[in-house]
């Protein structure tokens, strides 16, 4: 068995976690929004105007935050005026990047009845691609504008006068890329162009700019994106947030073997690295205002996931311990990430829950976004961490790197304190002894994830295979010391004296 050691400073809270870095992203794409979101209203499945009823109940229980649609590379080739009105009536379209079929039946009106229903926030897309401001600008007037307008008047037909009140809007989706292959200064043309109208209109909306990963370091178009596209967009007061993606894949979903496993945690060396770059860039260009660093786009991509099955992959403990990581840094970067929209939500890539027909499965990844809720909004504890060591190469990077074996983080609020602990290795149990400075506190309660293997996966036919169990820790002669079992993801809440 290995050792280690966590230090919290429970007087020294830092940052404010932003609950959006819980966030979550619904693309056209696959069966996410039809069959996972969306049933119609005259499905056997039981339904909410449309709306499927147990993916409402788990977003509920998340307390998601904000989800992100409609794409997604999808996003650039979406026009909003086919998903509004009539559904007898709406246009039959083409997914290009995707390929499959649009029915258009679910739209902006019933986008927003969703977000209502599980209580988060809508963030839109707009198309840049191939659309343009004054379409951009319209979808606005038509989700935010209180005045009378014929815009207005239309929402007020197809589903209420009240406004929608959407505000976050991004302005395009990899532009670098699907979303028209720009170059970063011409890219920031066009997000001027946008945001200058956006603004105008509706003053407290808030604009994601794409951003983009330096993916491998080897194309000077990726690795400078960040810098070339705030060096020509000096317009502090239109940006907001500055998104990037990244997705990760070690191995097949399920039969990977030990050494991808571990590597899969080290490559999250690499986005630790994107965190710094952006961070820096954003200090540099936008001194004087508070820019938020969105990561709109995350999760494992496994080579299963391909377009002719609608990118659908199996989702086992191993992508649960990736979530927990990856939000454990997320949580580490509060005081510049301010959104994060893991891809995507139903039946896609790294997703909360598989459906077929009427039934609903729940990941691994689906319980640590569970386990990690009372983070949202809470504030960010100092902590140090001295454990074993996992060594790799991590994607992208030219030499090998180290990083700890436990990845944690910590936050307070309401006299509680969270502890969020990935054991990242294989086969080592670490015992730890956890040194809390500034409180007292004598028991702890939570929850731990872990399965007889890393490869263990949750299944329409054994849904409970891979569930969280609670758990209770107490000090021994006022002393923490607590067992994390290898391949687990622990959630322990202290309760300050």
């Amino acid at each position: 068995m290995s050792n280690a050691v966590i230090r919290l400073w429970a007087d020294l809270p830092k940052a404010t976690i932003n609950p959006n870095i819980y966030g979550h992203f619904a693309e056209h794409l696959g069966r996410c929004v039809y069959e996972g979101i969306w049933v119609g209203n005259k499905s056997p499945i039981p339904n909410e105007g449309g709306l499927r009823l147990d993916v409402l109940a788990a977003l509920k229980q998340l307390r998601a935050p904000v989800v992100r649609w409609p794409g997604g590379c999808f996003a650039d080739m979406y026009h909003w005026r086919d998903g509004v009105g009539l559904k007898k009536e709406r246009p039959q379209t083409v997914n290009v990047w995707w390929r499959q079929a649009e029915p258009n039946r679910f739209g902006t009106d019933e986008f927003i009845r969703f977000c209502q229903a599980v209580g988060c926030q809508p963030y839109i897309c707009a198309n840049v691609g191939t659309g343009s401001p004054r379409e951009a600008l319209e979808w606005l007037e038509y989700c935010n504008f209180g005045g009378d307008s014929t815009l207005s008047r239309l929402r007020a037909v197809n589903d209420g006068a009240k406004p929608h009140g959407v505000k976050y809007w991004g302005i395009g989706n990899e532009n670098w890329g699907c979303g028209g292959r720009y170059a970063a200064a011409d890219y920031a043309k066009e997000f001027i162009r946008y945001g200058s109208y956006m603004k105008a209109l509706d003053p407290a909306i808030e604009l994601i700019a794409c951003g983009c990963s330096p993916m491998d370091g080897q194309n000077p178009k990726f690795a400078s994106w960040n810098h070339d596209f705030c060096n020509a967009m000096p317009h502090a007061d239109l940006i907001d947030h500055l998104s990037i993606h990244r997705y990760f894949g070690r191995g097949d979903g399920i039969h990977f073997t030990e050494s991808e496993y571990q590597a899969l945690f080290v490559d999250l060396v690499a986005m630790e690295r994107d965190l710094q770059q952006a961070d820096a860039v954003l200090g540099y260009f936008y001194p004087d205002k508070h820019v938020g660093l969105a990561v709109d786009e995350w999760g494992v991509w496994h080579p299963s996931a391909v377009v002719d099955n609608g990118l659908e992959q199996a989702s086992t403990l191993r992508d649960g311990l990736f979530a927990g990581a990856a939000l454990n840094l997320f949580n580490r970067y509060a005081h510049r990430v301010s959104m994060a929209n893991i891809a995507q939500t139903i039946n896609v890539l790294q997703c909360l829950a598989m459906t077929d027909k009427a039934r609903m499965v729940l990941t691994p990844t689906y319980h640590v976004f569970d386990m990690m809720r009372p983070h949202m909004g809470a504030r960010l504890l100092t902590q140090e961490v001295e454990s074993p060591l996992l060594e790799g190469h991590p994607v992208g990077l030219r030499k090998t790197f180290t990083t700890p074996a436990l990845s944690v983080s910590a936050s307070i609020a309401a006299g509680k304190i969270l502890l969020t602990v990935a054991n990242q290795t294989w086969d080592q149990d670490i015992e730890t002894r956890i040194d809390l400075r500034g409180a007292k506190t004598d028991v702890a309660s939570g929850r731990i994830l872990n399965a007889s293997s890393p490869r263990d996966v949750n299944t329409f036919d054994a849904p409970k295979s891979v569930m969280p169990k609670r758990i209770r820790v107490e000090a021994s002669q006022g002393e923490w010391v607590h067992v994390f079992p290898a391949h687990s993801f622990t959630a322990l809440s202290l309760t300050i004296a």
